[in-house]
């Protein structure tokens, strides 16, 4: 009886460690993006200058202006003549190891960038007439595969560099996307002719968190727990509202599991990467038909501190 008893609690505890370690989250790897399944960035970021943002993986870089304000990065009015010189600019602009590091990580092989030109703009957002012109560097780089092949993302990349010959940071935005299609609906004459003719226009779910340096030490970490919670409350909210506009009830999804995400951010005093870490809530369409090919996972980006992406649908047809 006390073997079969020792037997019994072995197996339960046996048990208990598969399912615990099933349970565990996984580390998300899969930073590739589809370009043709998305939409524009122009839709996922509208608030930046459209030549100077670009996508690597799961990553946009961009600059907002009004961010630049809130950093205390507003130009201050310069002559020419006291503008930096081109070498201390281009110098400065240089992709530095961090990037590289993230660059690498999002299209999973290493990259070497070359210079190509600087221009220099004038960049006057004070909006007084009385105030003198102010001056920005843009240093562009082309970026290369070390070991060859082909060149996944923008070929080239704007960096800027301000008057005083200091790097102009990219703001970075965590994202993900997936394509719906809308049910069949009747035509509508007045409609934009060039989706006239599209029986199930594309609808895009859109995730898209900012990150900030200060997200590597948040004040607080939430558990794994409360992060799926936290996710899958906003996810959900997202759905009824796909529902409710598109009258999409069809689309039903299924909540697939927690990962653990950790980005290149930083160097540290003995010169060494910190990682920025980030949690992942996924999703997955259900479908009833039979796929050649599984759908593909949605991402819910959420910060260690509980702060949960920006999600929202972009549908193609609002497109002028």
């Amino acid at each position: 009886m006390n073997l079969k008893c020792l037997f019994l609690t072995l197996s339960l505890f046996t048990a208990g460690e598969t399912a615990a370690v099933a349970q565990a989250p996984t580390e998300f790897n899969d930073w590739q993006l589809n370009s043709d399944q998305m939409p524009s960035l122009y839709e996922i970021e509208p608030n930046t200058p459209y030549d100077l943002t670009f996508r690597f993986g799961h990553m946009i870089f961009a600059y907002e202006p009004d961010d630049w304000k809130r950093r205390g990065l507003k130009q201050k009015p310069v002559k020419l003549e006291s503008l930096v010189r081109v070498g201390k600019a281009v110098t400065a602009s240089e992709p530095d190891a961090i990037f590289r590091a993230l660059v690498d990580q999002q299209l999973g092989q290493r990259q070497t960038f070359q210079f190509q030109k600087a221009n220099l703009l004038l960049w006057d957002d004070s909006g007084e007439e009385d105030q003198a012109e102010s001056y920005l560097w843009e240093i562009v780089w082309k970026k290369l595969p070390v070991y060859g092949g082909l060149v996944e993302g923008p070929e080239r990349i704007k960096v800027l560099v301000d008057a005083q010959g200091s790097l102009i940071p990219h703001d970075r935005y965590l994202i993900d996307t997936v394509t719906l299609l809308l049910p069949e609906r009747e035509i509508d004459p007045e409609q934009n002719p060039q989706y006239r003719k599209t029986g199930r226009p594309r609808i895009w779910p859109c995730a898209k968190l900012k990150l900030e340096a200060s997200d590597i030490r948040p004040e607080k970490r939430l558990s794994p727990s409360e992060i799926e919670k936290r996710g899958r409350q906003a996810f959900d909210k997202m759905v009824e509202r796909l529902h409710g506009i598109y009258k999409a009830e069809s689309f039903q999804f299924r909540y697939v599991g927690l990962q653990t995400a950790k980005l290149p951010w930083s160097l540290n005093a003995e010169g060494q990467i910190e990682y920025l870490h980030v949690w992942a809530v996924n999703f997955q369409e259900v479908r009833t038909e039979k796929m050649k090919t599984p759908p593909e996972l949605f991402t819910v980006w959420v910060k260690e501190d509980g702060t949960v992406a920006d999600l929202r649908p972009i549908d193609e047809r609002d497109r002028n």
